[in-house]
């Protein structure tokens, strides 16, 4: 099954991703493509919605990319005692690695403003490296397309 969504419409149905597990994203010919194991809980729903995706079992978010440089990604760390956020801008080769070297990663949400596609990941590293104190990844994506892919 595949939804095809415009980015101009309001109402973007990812619910389903929600606390999904990441399991990879890559880059191909101008396209960030998030892979995610699906496991549906149904005791986590309050209606009928999640049996439309029972019988998938992985989902590929593909958002397709103006050929623009305002794509912004950054990982961001939990604010300190002082409530104060920090962070780290990363380019997009950079973005790619910190998400595929961390221990585990998760999909929060999703959002679009004027063409512009926001997306944030909870993230972990079990190991040492230079990331491990973040525990939040955003992508800033200029795209006009995003799909879902359930397979």
């Amino acid at each position: 099954m595949t939804e095809k969504f415009n980015l101009s419409e309001v109402n973007i149905p990812y619910g389903i991703l929600h606390d999904q597990k990441l399991k990879e994203v890559k880059c191909e010919n101008n396209k960030l493509i998030f892979t995610f194991d699906i496991k549906i809980y149904p005791e986590d729903y309050t209606n009928e919605f999640y049996k439309t995706y029972l019988d998938y079992k992985c989902c590929d978010m593909i958002v397709y990319m103006n050929d623009e440089p305002f794509n912004y990604f950054s990982l961001i760390k939990s604010p300190d005692n002082h409530g104060k956020f920090s962070g780290l801008s990363l380019n997009r080769e950079e973005f790619l690695n910190a998400l595929n070297s961390s221990s585990e990663a998760t999909f929060v949400e999703c959002s679009t403003t004027y063409g512009e596609f926001t997306i944030e990941l909870s993230i972990w590293y079990n190991k040492k490296c230079r990331y491990k104190k973040y525990n939040m990844c955003y992508a800033l994506v200029d795209c006009k397309t995003v799909e879902w892919k359930w397979y």
